[in-house]
């Protein structure tokens, strides 16, 4: 049974997607707030309070690596439905997936100069650009490649890490981008994040070049969750869940993969470069939030009304993305900017709260008196503008 909330739409797709763009938030506000080497270490610029690390341990459980694999799983599923649904209208569907992904990327390159270094639309667009091949595959070669792209990007990523550590001098620490840093650095890269919008800007083109040229190895930990996404939805995931025996498994061997990882890094006061295990942590949020999401799912077939705000937002969930990033920038950066990297998590994440019921709001009363947001409806338009059908006049 397809659960249908509005035209042909999948609720359970629009409740996970609601879901995930909430609780990115709590993932990017660190990077909105301080510099990139404090997303992975609360001792980034010094020894961190116990609070901090408090904080940190329940971002690190709930948030760090879960949403952004929810994404890539959700990410892969549209693909396939928009395959399915440019074939319904008698449309050539790689061309227009084609297009798609290139749209993707030039909103992309626009968020991560003029909004946010940690742009994700430029390394979706890229990964959906290349697996878009895989889609005519069957549920279980989809699986199959899937799990095997995800275990090649644990090994990369575990392979690149480690050679960070033989590079690091003594009191040097790596950043999220495997570079070395010292403290006395640190009051530079601060300093050139925030005051004119030219620094803010350069500082964004040069972090956010920094994230595509690691992208040979972000790309298999990306590409691997989407063609699972694309196996979940030819298999019907998304309108049944799994079994209750499956979620718990995958629960908690997900669970003891990040809380194993947690408490390394914890007992070493961070003195473990984050990133060595970090892919660990990337599995066990991929295990947890497919888990949960079947849990989700079933619940929705009772279509019980507190769910309903979340498919709103997941209705508008690319609108909402540049909207924290708008809100974001102009708060910590422009508003805020002498708080640069001062603030402490407790504090980004009681923000991050705030802003998340802000966007619930908006998004209930954008749905219900506007529609379809307005981001996806300028996507849309610029995908099947002069598309022509087979055998039809064109669209415009």
């Amino acid at each position: 049974m397809i659960n249908i909330t509005q035209g042909n739409r999948i609720a359970s797709l629009d409740l996970l997607r609601g879901i995930a763009i909430l609780g990115i938030l709590f993932m990017n506000i660190v990077a909105f707030a301080m510099p990139e080497p404090a997303y992975p270490n609360v001792n980034w610029h010094g020894a961190a309070t116990e609070a901090d690390k408090f904080f940190f341990a329940l971002q690190y459980l709930f948030a760090k690596e879960r949403f952004i694999a929810l994404f890539c799983v959700l990410f892969g599923a549209g693909l396939v439905m928009f395959w399915q649904r440019a074939q319904e209208k008698i449309l050539e569907p790689i061309p227009l997936l084609r297009k798609r992904v290139i749209w993707l990327f030039i909103f992309g390159v626009l968020h991560m100069t003029f909004l946010f270094y940690g742009d994700v639309l430029m390394t979706y667009a890229i990964c959906g650009f290349l697996v878009i091949q895989f889609i005519p595959n069957d549920a279980k070669k989809l699986m199959r490649r899937g799990i095997l792209f995800t275990i090649i990007g644990m090994l990369i990523m575990l392979g690149f890490s480690a050679l960070t550590l033989f590079e690091l001098e003594p009191n040097m620490q790596t950043s999220m981008l495997g570079y070395p840093y010292n403290q006395e650095s640190m009051n530079e890269v601060i300093n050139s994040a925030v005051g004119s919008y030219l620094n803010m800007i350069k500082y964004n083109a040069t972090t956010g070049a920094a994230i595509l040229f690691l992208w040979p190895v972000i790309f298999w930990m990306i590409a691997g969750p989407m063609l699972i996404g694309m196996s979940l939805i030819k298999q019907g995931f998304f309108q049944k869940g799994t079994s209750v025996e499956i979620e718990r498994r995958m629960f908690f061997v997900g669970l003891l993969l990040s809380v194993g990882q947690l408490y390394m890094i914890l007992s070493s006061d961070f003195s473990i470069d984050f990133w060595l295990l970090a892919s660990f942590n990337t599995m066990g949020g991929l295990l947890i939030i497919l888990a949960v999401a079947s849990r989700l799912i079933k619940g929705i077939e009772k279509n019980p009304s507190w769910l309903m705000p979340f498919q709103y937002v997941g209705r508008m969930a690319f609108s909402l993305y540049i909207f924290q990033s708008i809100t974001m920038t102009l708060l910590f950066r422009v508003l805020l900017s002498d708080n640069f990297g001062l603030w402490h998590l407790g504090e980004l994440i009681a923000i991050a709260i705030i802003v998340s019921v802000i966007q619930v709001q908006l998004a209930i009363w954008w749905q219900k008196n506007k529609g379809q947001g307005p981001l996806e409806k300028l996507w849309r338009t610029l995908i099947y503008k002069n598309v022509v059908p087979i055998n039809e006049t064109p669209l415009n």
